[in-house]
């Protein structure tokens, strides 16, 4: 927030970020239950499908269309419960893939290398809003473009071996 912002302006600014905080992480916490839970009937890679065309559609809805205090309340906890059911998936999934001797590591590899990758998610951010500096709410356009990594999701998936039902490798 800019200097020249009123604090009681920069104080209405923080209470609203933080209620959106608390929204994305009730929808966060339902997604993750859900997930596992979708995934034991219909299976690990159609759930994942699921997830990641709700990923991108929710946000992709939130960072177009937010505008209104009651909208925190009612798309921010659907886009968190979209968005982050996916962390559910990679608990199930994960080691799933992995022989007992090299489960642990693995997991952590997969899940790390993602961290990894995600790291860059602020400077790409950065540059997507020099990039789009000249619409009207960068901010928007720079967090649509960001979505596109959902669909990546989708392009790999078909890819990856379904492992429902399947015992652990040994």
């Amino acid at each position: 927030v800019k200097k020249s912002v009123d604090p009681k302006i920069k104080g209405r600014l923080t209470y609203y970020q933080s209620f959106s905080s608390i929204a994305i992480n009730i929808g966060a916490f339902c997604g993750m239950f859900g997930f596992g839970a979708l995934s034991q009937r219909i299976g690990r890679k159609p759930t994942f499908a699921i997830a990641l065309v709700a990923a991108f559609v929710s946000t992709v809805t939130v960072f177009w269309t937010l505008q209104d205090l009651w909208q925190i309340f009612v798309l921010v906890p659907i886009m968190g419960f979209c968005q982050l059911s996916l962390f559910g998936g990679y608990a199930v999934y994960f080691p799933e893939l992995f022989p007992t001797r090299l489960r642990s590591t693995g997991v952590s590899f997969c899940y790390n290398v993602g961290r990894f990758v995600a790291a860059v998610g602020p400077l790409v951010k950065l540059w997507l809003n020099e990039v789009f500096k000249e619409t009207a709410e960068p901010l928007r356009y720079a967090g649509v473009t960001m979505c596109l990594v959902f669909l990546v999701g989708l392009v790999v998936l078909p890819f990856l071996p379904e492992t429902q039902g399947k015992p652990l490798p040994e």
